[in-house]
């Protein structure tokens, strides 16, 4: 059972966050085991979230947390926010201090054998990567782990699906709903051509 206390639930969260995180763990609830994908357009917060998963996840257990990303400067802006959650390994003397790791997938791929714990939960920031043979190693190694895979974008150009690793997805609201709540500002786009410098630099992601 995980704590549903309304100090746990709503520090930090905004309206959309909150209800997020209250149906994965409704569906952790009902499906313990159970790999879950969440998409969340650019901007809403991601990060913070899943912070507050992890925060949530280690109240009912002892397990320690991976959170994985796939560049190193991701890998800084997760662990300040981590940090700031008090989960951090300066994190003092609360619960959640230093059973938290944030690591990139190419360290973990190399050092993976070193590491002297086994994770209780894996969560993937960018899981839009997670088709990747680096990324579904962490299913092979740690098949007991839950999975939790964070995107804008759950799929990929080439077709390929993410039904294989994760068992459900929670979608949040439309692009247009948080510019109509005015949490995200209206935008254009423009389109370039498939064989430009810009494509084969997106490609290269």
């Amino acid at each position: 059972m995980y704590s549903t206390n309304e100090h746990s639930i709503t520090e930090h969260l905004r309206d959309y966050q909150q209800e997020m995180k209250l149906r994965l763990f409704e569906e952790w609830e009902f499906h313990r085991n159970v790999n879950v994908m969440i998409q969340m357009p650019t901007g809403t917060g991601k990060t913070h979230l899943l912070t507050a998963i992890v925060r949530e996840f280690l109240h009912a257990s002892h397990a320690p947390v991976w959170i994985i990303a796939h560049r190193r400067e991701l890998v800084g802006q997760i662990e300040e926010t981590v940090a700031r959650y008090g989960m951090g390994n300066d994190g003092g003397r609360t619960q959640e201090a230093g059973r938290v790791k944030v690591l990139s997938i190419q360290w973990l791929s190399r050092n993976g054998e070193t590491m002297d714990e086994s994770p209780g939960l894996i969560v993937i920031d960018e899981a839009h990567h997670a088709l990747a043979e680096t990324y579904r190693e962490l299913w092979k190694r740690y098949p007991e782990a839950r999975k939790l895979g964070m995107t804008a974008t759950p799929c990929r150009l080439n077709g390929r699906g993410f039904t294989d690793l994760f068992d459900s997805l929670i979608t949040s609201w439309t692009v247009e709903t948080f510019i109509g709540k005015g949490w995200l500002s209206p935008f254009d786009y423009v389109s370039i051509r498939a064989d430009s410098r810009e494509q084969r630099l997106i490609d290269s992601l």
